[in-house]
């Protein structure tokens, strides 16, 4: 039987561009990110045995609190260090408050703060396909449905300094707590040396800058990540209208459809939906494929370490993928997330040992341009539908296969 999967990428996309247009972006908690999770709902309904709305608290202002704090602090140690006043031992404090919650936040992926915002309301999307016969397995397929702020560097024509502009701050910071504790021990004097001016001088401006990063708009959010969510739902569809005919269904392999909600919130909703369903989530095997940020066909990569390289993937579901994807002509080159690349959904199944993995398809340099990934650029028109097309074919194939394991590795139970 021949799959249209250019057919179903097509209407993918389609479906991707109508909700953008109707919604706009959806940042984590706004009334279009919610509507746009009730109607994904709505489509999974048609078609799933079960479909679930799950809602859950969100604090999202904590995940980049730490990016105004920092500045503030860098700010108000230069006035208070050439006031030469004591009180500069305040904003040391600041400063080291502020790198820990960075720390913290961004670099581990926690919670700690969460409680100290504004609440929002969450909404997980979900829905189950159940095989032909007794579940076996389960295997959950993902995207997130929320969009980022934009963030300004991206959006300029300096997008190439991506990266020295979000690190070279923190080499200010630390020259600033360096230079606070110094003062403290002697009097201030450091402070008269012009070296010392001049290295906060051309701080200023990358500091300055660093504080208004993050626009307080959000973006299209197609490629990130929009078309995965709606390309899963895609796929479902055309699986579950297999199970009439019995053609090709899956016989012991339960499908999860998710589209999570605050993935640009630190992965608030991955996280929500692990806790709630931990139990059922560690009852059979369980598999986790998740997609992110798909744009461009040469650039398929697997990851093969999350939140900021710090949380292993699943090893033995990257060189089944990778196989795949080698027999369907689509290279997915392995790639561990550097620290500072941030996270996908697939850390937070990792984080309760479930086998995980994330898909993505772009640029993973630390110098890169041509990127509509956190812009307001982010479009259906910048998605290659061979990307969109290739996760179908791989996602279809590695179905299969597995349900074929599981029923293989039944049927010499049996004989035995």
């Amino acid at each position: 039987m021949q799959i249209d999967f250019s057919g179903l990428a097509k209407k993918s996309l389609e479906q991707t561009d109508e909700f953008i247009r109707q919604f706009g972006p959806r940042l984590t908690g706004s009334d279009s990110c919610q509507k746009v999770a009730e109607k994904i709902a709505l489509s999974l309904s048609e078609f799933c045995d079960k479909t679930k709305i799950e809602d859950f608290n969100v604090h999202p202002d904590s995940f980049s609190f730490y990016i105004k704090i920092l500045p503030i602090m860098f700010f108000l140690s230069l006035f208070l260090l050439y006031l030469k006043s004591y009180w500069v031992i305040l904003s040391l404090i600041g400063l080291l408050f502020g790198i820990i919650m960075m720390v913290i936040i961004f670099g581990f992926y926690k919670h700690t703060f969460d409680g100290f915002f504004p609440k929002k309301n969450g909404k997980n999307i979900y829905g189950t396909i159940e095989p032909l016969h007794d579940v076996r397995q389960q295997i959950i397929l993902s995207g997130h449905h929320d969009s980022a702020r934009e963030i300004r560097i991206l959006a300029s024509p300096f997008q190439k300094l991506y990266a020295p502009v979000i690190l070279i701050p923190y080499l200010f910071y630390l020259f600033t707590i360096f230079v606070i504790i110094i003062s403290l021990l002697g009097n201030f004097q450091i402070t008269s040396s012009p070296i010392i001016l001049g290295v906060f001088i051309i701080g200023i401006p990358f500091v300055l800058y660093y504080f208004f990063i993050l626009s307080r708009k959000g973006t299209p959010g197609a490629g990130d990540n929009l078309i995965a969510s709606v390309m899963i739902v895609e796929l479902g569809n055309y699986l579950a209208s297999l199970k009439q005919t019995n053609s090709k269904f899956l016989k012991h392999t339960r499908v999860i459809l998710i589209s999570f909600d605050s993935e640009e919130a630190g992965l608030r909703g991955s996280a929500a939906f692990m806790k709630e369903h931990y139990e059922d989530l560690h009852k059979i095997p369980t598999y986790h494929l998740n997609f992110d940020s798909l744009y461009n066909f040469d650039e398929f990569h697997i990851l093969t370490d999350d939140i900021n390289g710090l949380i292993p993937l699943s090893h033995e579901m990257v060189e089944e993928l990778i196989e795949i994807g080698t027999q369907n002509n689509i290279s997915l080159h392995k790639f561990k997330m550097i620290f500072g690349g941030g996270a996908t959904d697939a850390a937070e199944s990792a984080r309760i040992g479930i086998p995980a993995t994330t898909i993505i398809a772009m640029p993973t340099n630390i110098i890169r341009e041509g990127l509509v990934y956190h812009t307001r650029n982010d479009t259906v028109e910048f998605i290659d539908p061979s990307v969109v097309e290739g996760c179908l074919k791989i996602t279809w194939d590695y179905l299969l296969q597995k349900d074929n394991e599981i029923e293989k590795k039944s049927s010499g139970f049996s004989k035995s």
